[in-house]
């Protein structure tokens, strides 16, 4: 693949990624956490596509060996549950959200979604579709560095522009900010399950 493939593929892989990021940085984000989170987006994608190649190729090499040329049905599958769960991660963290903001808690808690543990569950839900282009990928003949480095960047650029732009909304937005975004990212992964049933 051409580095302008690699790069239109990247981008539209940081699709989910943007949708997500901009309710998250919504919630009076710091720049050191935005960086700091754009980089864990980046690694994810990253390792999630080699993962996705690699086990890519070695079905291609079964396939090939076995004579059965068509696995459409089990990778298909494979999908579908990868984009229900990580569905079912963005509608559980969207009503986290307004919870806390009905509670009136504070978004300082210490279960925010860019911190811990619980941004790398948000970055591997985020990163998964990387997982199934990766299959896809495992069955041509791509330059991994390339890969890896064109991902990464642009990853890397969307999660900060995500989070900026929803760090400055949050600003004009206000207290009602983790509200929205909460409502968002719960829309957001109701949606992806219904258009993925």
């Amino acid at each position: 693949m051409s580095a302008f493939e690699l790069f239109v593929l990247s981008a539209a892989l940081g699709t989910d990624l943007f949708s997500v990021a901009v309710p998250l940085g919504m919630n009076k984000v710091r720049r050191l956490i935005i960086i700091r989170s754009a980089i864990v987006f980046a690694l994810f994608h990253i390792i999630m596509i080699l993962t996705g190649y690699h086990i890519g190729h070695w079905l291609g090499g079964v396939v090939e060996h076995i004579g059965a040329y068509h696995i459409d049905w089990p990778a298909a599958n494979v999908q579908n549950i990868a984009a229900i769960i990580g569905a079912l991660v963005l509608a559980g963290l969207g009503l986290n959200m307004i919870k806390d903001t009905v509670r009136g808690e504070e978004v300082a808690s210490p279960v925010s979604p860019l911190r811990g543990s619980a941004l790398f569950v948000l970055a591997a839900s985020v990163s998964i579709d990387a997982l199934a282009a990766g299959f896809s990928l495992g069955m041509m003949d791509v330059d991994l560095l390339q890969l890896s480095m064109i991902l990464g960047l642009v990853i890397f650029v969307i999660a900060l522009l995500g989070l900026g732009l929803g760090r400055k909304l949050g600003q004009y937005i206000g207290s009602r900010a983790e509200l929205l975004g909460g409502l968002v990212l719960l829309l957001l992964g109701i949606h992806i399950i219904w258009s993925t049933i």
